[in-house]
């Protein structure tokens, strides 16, 4: 479900925060701060969550930690260690929460936000919702880690695929590979918000696939 995210320089608040001494995430004066991040984050994702890709407001989001502060607080002012994520569920029993909520202090083996790690490489995706990593290690984590198949989630990628198809199928026929990169072009682009489709990492998978096939 993940897309590759093209980090920004930190906000400059809070690189100034960072020159204060004993300055730590959740410190004094550090709300605004705070702030900024979030609206950068949302900025660089489209407004979606880095996990799920679901969309997220300011209001309704967590900062996560890629290495958690627990167990790497040297890290927990580095701004490319920052991503913006949904609330997963938080307060709901264990086995329905999702993304950071679920994650908790846990590791991954990749980070959407790390241009190294080629995120999109790493995944395929079912017609049926469902998202499996490529290695099995990392494909454990994105169900028992990350929870990223959880029913929910699972249903809303396939209504999100349903929709662009269901939309392609209006006319009789097949679709060319110029109506078919149409579609791409638009999944690939902000809407006029600055706003991603939701899901759209997994919409494109089966848009490019339409592509290979194409005549």
């Amino acid at each position: 479900m993940m897309k590759k995210i093209n980090k920004k320089r930190e906000p400059i608040s809070l690189t100034q925060y960072k020159s204060q001494r004993g300055a730590k995430y959740d410190g004094q004066d550090f709300t605004p701060v705070k702030n900024d991040i979030r609206s950068q984050l949302l900025e660089e994702q489209g407004h979606l969550c880095a996990y799920c890709m679901m969309q997220i407001k300011s209001e309704n989001m967590k900062v996560e930690h890629f290495f958690s502060q627990c167990e790497f607080p040297e890290k927990q002012l580095h701004y490319n260690n920052m991503l913006g994520c949904c609330k997963g569920n938080e307060g709901s029993p264990r086995h329905s929460q999702t993304c950071d909520t679920k994650k908790g202090n846990s590791r991954l083996l990749y980070s959407p936000s790390n241009k190294h790690h080629n995120i999109e490489k790493k995944l395929k995706f079912l017609r049926s919702g469902e998202i499996k990593g490529c290695e099995e290690e990392f494909n454990e984590q994105i169900n028992k880690v990350l929870n990223l198949n959880y029913s929910r989630l699972k249903d809303n990628r396939k209504a999100a695929l349903d929709a662009v198809l269901n939309d392609m199928s209006k006319r009789p026929g097949n679709r060319t590979k110029a109506e078919i990169n149409k579609y791409i072009e638009k999944y690939n682009s902000r809407k006029r918000d600055n706003k991603f489709y939701p899901y759209y990492g997994f919409v494109l998978y089966f848009l490019y696939k339409k592509l290979r096939a194409a005549h």
